[in-house]
């Protein structure tokens, strides 16, 4: 904690603000004494201030948090605006050891999950659906069903290529979602609302790059003469910054949901590496900053000089990706997936009753379809045409399974019915 302001947790009067780019110190307009005099427990405000504008902005990085956490709506968030949670009900913390794990940092000061209060079995009827929805737990991630889509509240942005950058004659454009979609100082940009994650298996571990770790050995890049476009930038060989460690035969495993980050950053042509670019000027006499100089090769030198590592001065444009896990904008039960928009065998005629015994008391059909509503969501102005009537929605194939695992059977065992198609 011998780096994190006391104050812009425990300020109370929401008065409290930093001064750009003042590395981290209090704008001087702050009455200090009175801050200090109403200090108390860390609301979502203390919290949000800065994890909800991570990356730069209002839900830039993060897919899951942003502004309208501050006061959101039951089918936003179910924990902070269905129950009134604050952050620290979860992010419980001990002798100022906050617990929670981030998937871009290495240090963390205690987990927990969402086991930690519904325990492993969290469907607690004794119905038929109960029963098997716990066994999916043994498989799949909470937040892969109860976080259908992401970034419903506000859109998040999935591209970012920062080759573009430096035509000050187009400035700032924005796109549907009233963001911007180019900036000079920064590149282009894509946003998206209402997305569906990208799903992996995920055991906890997660494998990240560092500076000077080498590039996809695959990459070849492109150049600042090669102008390609954006559909030709979306084939390249990506690097992972960040990604989740995991593998259908790791029984530790589980599917797991992620906003996916793709962009285009500067990587030495030589060694191989990621280049850190200097980019805010340090007075008005340095030239090296290049939302100053607009110059690449400038911002790069002096980057890679305070990041002490060398720089060959040739650099190439690379493709990167970071996973980001999808914790927060928890929905309703009544918003969780389907079993049939997970499971196109349920689709048809048949659906529970291939392998149970058909029940008079049950309506296996209104069992199998109970779930979120794409159609609905569109209605409401969410951007979700393109998720309604969609079956095999975490896609099983690209998860390692042969198919359907109603038809083809899970990870480590298979129907004891032997059912064919």
């Amino acid at each position: 904690m011998s780096k994190i302001d006391c104050l812009i947790c425990h300020d109370r009067t929401g008065s409290y603000k930093k001064a750009p780019p003042k590395a981290g110190m209090p704008d001087p307009k702050v009455d200090l004494v009175y801050v200090a005099q109403n200090v108390g427990q860390p609301t979502r405000k203390n919290c949000g201030y800065c994890h909800f504008s991570g990356g730069g902005g209002d839900a830039v990085k993060h897919a899951d948090l942003n502004s309208a956490l501050f006061w959101p709506k039951r089918t936003c968030d179910v924990h902070m605006g269905g129950y009134g949670f604050e952050c620290i009900d979860c992010h419980r913390t001990r002798q100022h050891k906050i617990s929670g794990r981030s998937m871009s940092a290495p240090v963390a000061e205690g987990g927990f999950s969402c086991e930690d209060c519904h325990s492993k079995n969290p469907h607690y009827g004794n119905n038929l659906l109960d029963h098997h929805l716990n066994k999916h737990c043994e498989t799949i991630a909470c937040n892969t069903c109860h976080s259908p889509v992401y970034s419903k509240c506000v859109p998040t942005k999935v591209w970012w290529d920062w080759s573009t950058a430096g035509n000050k004659k187009r400035g700032v454009e924005k796109g549907k979602y009233g963001k911007p979609v180019y900036h000079f100082k920064k590149g282009s940009f894509r946003w998206k609302e209402s997305a569906k994650p990208e799903y992996a298996w995920f055991n906890g571990y997660v494998k990240r790059m560092f500076f000077g770790d080498k590039i996809d050995p695959r990459a070849k890049g492109f150049t600042d003469n090669d102008n390609l476009t954006f559909e030709q930038k979306q084939k390249l060989v990506f690097t992972n910054i960040i990604q989740p460690v995991g593998s259908i035969n790791d029984p530790n495993s589980k599917i797991t949901p992620f906003k996916v980050m793709r962009g285009i950053q500067g990587a030495d042509a030589e060694y191989r590496y990621l280049l850190v670019p200097h980019l805010f000027p340090y007075n008005k006499e340095d030239k090296t900053a290049y939302w100053k100089s607009f110059d690449w090769h400038k911002s790069f030198a002096e980057g890679m000089k305070k990041a002490g590592l060398k720089y060959s001065g040739k650099y190439i444009w690379v493709g990167t990706k970071m996973y980001w896990r999808i914790e927060h904008e928890v929905m309703p039960k009544e918003f969780a997936l389907s079993c049939v928009q997970c499971h196109e065998s349920l689709k048809g005629e048949r659906t529970c009753d291939r392998c149970h015994q058909d029940n008079r008391n049950v309506d296996f059909k209104k069992l199998a379809f109970k779930g979120t509503d794409f159609k609905y969501m569109h209605m409401q102005g969410r951007d979700v045409k393109d998720l309604i009537g969609q079956t095999d929605y975490i896609n099983f194939k690209a998860l390692g399974y042969k198919g359907d695992p109603i038809i083809y059977g899970g990870r480590f065992k298979k129907l004891p019915l032997g059912y064919k198609k």
